[in-house]
């Protein structure tokens, strides 16, 4: 408690002395790097896509626009793509931003001696970039090039509709060359850092802000209203929202779904509510034995109610997911429904049948653990869970960590069962369901299937999106038979919003929000 009161005090102290045209913004944690290529955690990419812009860029509606490339034509059979730079483009320190630079960062991406974790797995739509993350080619053999200073030709591995973009988020940002190769890993330090994008860096207090402010040099500094943005991380939804009330936040990712009553009577110009493409969901350890018994996984998924989940612990319209893509997604089909077998009274009935055909008993019973978020919200839908499951004769342990330590645990396999936030950048269904892709470095639960990677390979090289949105429903199935996760809900966008704060769009489906399109009001 004490903790939660220092950094409250500390939080307040640095808002007052805030500039006047300075966006305070409250994200979910700290940052876990600001290499583009290097980050994984959403508050860090929240950041890196104020600091940097890629050949594309998203608007404020979250669609891809022209970013530091002026035009681009694609070749008809959709696999490559010409980018035409903008003219006299420069980095924060005024050193020219060219071609090359696009080329040596997503060499560098594509390079395995990068270590960019899951961000990786994207390179591998550009042409041998699978051969090139395995270190069977080098990175020079990436399909990119830089004909001239002001041109960008990106070779595709398959037709892809939605590289615009992908190609906007901050793993296929430019790298400034002559800041890496000076400083080495200490490039992202404030001191040293260099950005392309409308703002620049100016200072990272760990475990207390990120701020940032315009950079003079972007082509676009005119239309950029706000001087200046601080990040700060946010453990506690509670205090976030007293920072709210207070004014010394603008902004907040996230609040105390038991506070939705008061904020839409209270702070309704505050409360923003909007549609995203995001899953939460629980992760099977598949590498553990017990998990790899389908009768198990099948067990655990039916005997969840979410519609208990989503009516009385979430409560803010999140809908409860049998599958892994929402109704919506362009070019794809409905969100999958269960079955009477799969929901209610059955479901549960079945799934103490599939739990004794698999071994178990009241003498023997099956025993899990699960971890989680250190947060109300994830405590009490944890803490539901193991009550349902209870009922059908499993044993939970609950283990729970700050967020950073619970990722690391997850990409290190060390959980059995762990919650998960699945975020699609881009509005197309391979966007969740490359996570259970076999070969993905995103994939942490060891899951593989044959037929869900051959229908994925397929779409991957479909170029009729009727054909192309088959397939990629044939591997949902599969996924989805195979019990390879557990989907909880599709979530719903909560924020808050002071009403000081312009132009946010909730028509924007992604997580985010560009400061450079935001004004505040004096």
């Amino acid at each position: 408690m004490r903790l939660v009161q220092l950094t409250l005090l500390l939080l307040i102290a640095t808002a007052a002395t805030a500039a006047p045209n300075e966006l305070r913004r409250g994200t979910a944690g700290e940052p876990d790097s600001l290499d583009p290529q290097r980050a994984v955690s959403a508050p860090a990419l929240i950041v890196l896509n104020d600091l940097f812009e890629g050949l594309t860029t998203l608007d404020a509606h979250g669609k891809p626009s022209p970013g530091a490339a002026e035009k681009y034509t694609v070749s008809k059979d959709g696999r490559v793509y010409t980018f035409t730079l903008r003219k006299d483009l420069q980095w924060s320190d005024g050193e020219p931003l060219t071609a090359g630079d696009f080329v040596f960062a997503l060499r560098r991406l594509a390079d395995p001696k990068t270590g960019s974790a899951g961000l990786a797995a994207y390179a591998d739509l550009l042409k041998n970039g699978a051969a090139v993350l395995a270190g069977e080619m080098p990175p020079e053999a990436l399909g990119v090039a830089a004909p001239d200073p002001g041109t960008v030709r990106i070779d595709l591995t398959n037709p892809a509709p939605y590289v615009p973009t992908v190609l906007a988020l901050p793993p296929f940002a430019p790298l400034p060359r002559h800041v890496l190769e000076r400083h080495g890993s200490a490039w992202t330090r404030p001191e040293n850092h260099v950005s392309n994008g409308a703002y620049r860096l100016a200072e990272w207090v760990p475990n207390s802000h990120v701020r940032v402010v315009r950079n003079k040099y972007f082509h676009a500094a005119k239309q950029v209203a706000i001087d200046s943005v601080v990040y700060r991380p946010i453990a506690d939804l509670n205090a976030g929202m007293r920072l709210i009330q207070t004014g010394e936040l603008d902004t907040l990712t996230n609040f105390p779904p038991e506070r939705l009553d008061y904020l839409k009577s209270e702070m309704p110009r505050t409360l923003h509510l909007a549609p995203s493409l995001a899953l939460t969901l629980y992760v099977f350890n598949h590498k553990l034995a017990k998990f790899r018994d389908p009768r198990v996984r099948e067990a655990l998924s039916i005997s969840i109610d979410r519609e208990i989940l989503t009516s009385k612990i979430v409560r803010t319209g999140d809908r409860p997911a049998y599958g892994l893509v929402p109704s919506g997604m362009p070019n794809y089909f409905p969100a999958i429904t269960p079955t009477p077998q799969r929901r209610g009274p059955l479901a549960r009935k079945r799934a103490q049948e599939l739990l004794v055909a698999a071994g178990y008993s009241a003498a023997k019973p099956l025993e899990v653990e699960l971890l989680y978020h250190t947060s109300d919200e994830h405590k009490k839908i944890a803490v539901a869970v193991a009550s349902m499951w209870q009922s059908i004769g499993v044993r939970t342990r609950l283990r729970n960590a700050e967020r950073q330590v619970a990722e690391v645990a997850a990409r290190n396999g060390d959980f059995e069962i762990t919650r998960a936030a699945w975020f699609s950048p881009y509005d197309d269904a391979v966007g969740l369901l490359g996570f259970l892709r076999g070969d993905s470095p995103q994939n942490i639960s060891g899951y593989a299937s044959a037929v869900a990677d051959e229908a994925l390979q397929a779409a991957e090289r479909a170029t009729d999106q009727r054909a192309r949105g088959k397939l990629l429903r044939q591997a949902e199935q599969q996924m989805v038979a195979d019990d390879a996760v557990i989907p909880l809900y599709f979530m719903i966008s909560r924020r808050l919003v002071t009403p000081r704060v312009r132009s946010w769009r909730n028509d924007n489906l992604t997580a985010f929000h560009g400061a450079r399109y935001l004004s505040i009001s004096q």
